[in-house]
């Protein structure tokens, strides 16, 4: 799946999704509300990894707004996201995201995990700021599946 965050100024965004079936779908979101916390998503989902989190789901045929969504993976992907959300939006260091794995997830918890993340985050926000208004930041999805481990 791509998933295609489109610019369109500093208050919104569009995601877009194009499946491996070639279905799509897009919405147009109030950037200060979700960009970040789709960042988040990505940085957990990417770096656990999470094959069945939201982005897992989405490529899997479930809608955008993640309504339906139910599972281990999405109770793993949820209890993270919100929290790093705020790390991200605060700019904090490798330790404040070490707390939240720690606190939220203590099984999965590890330095490694908590460097990784902190910089997928990073380098998803930098793309982002680095994006012109009108242009397209582009994420291939999913983890290749010689890569996915069960948490």
């Amino acid at each position: 799946m791509k998933i295609v965050f489109v610019k369109t100024s500093d208050d919104e965004h569009t995601v877009k999704v194009i499946r491996r079936d070639n279905s799509t779908e897009e919405a147009v979101l109030n950037s200060r509300s979700f960009l970040r916390h789709d960042f988040a998503h990505l940085a957990i989902e990417m770096e656990i990894p999470l094959s069945a989190g939201y982005w897992g789901s989405v490529a899997a045929g479930a809608a955008l707004d993640g309504k339906s969504l139910a599972g281990r993976e999405i109770a793993i992907a949820e209890s993270l996201a919100g929290p790093i959300q705020t790390l991200i939006r605060s700019n904090s260091g490798i330790e404040a995201f070490q707390d939240i794995l720690n606190r939220m997830q203590p099984q999965l918890a590890s330095r490694n995990l908590a460097e990784r993340i902190h910089e997928r985050a990073r380098q998803l926000l930098g793309n982002w700021r680095a994006t012109a208004y009108g242009s397209e930041m582009t994420i291939d999805w999913p983890i290749p599946e010689s890569t996915c481990q069960k948490p």
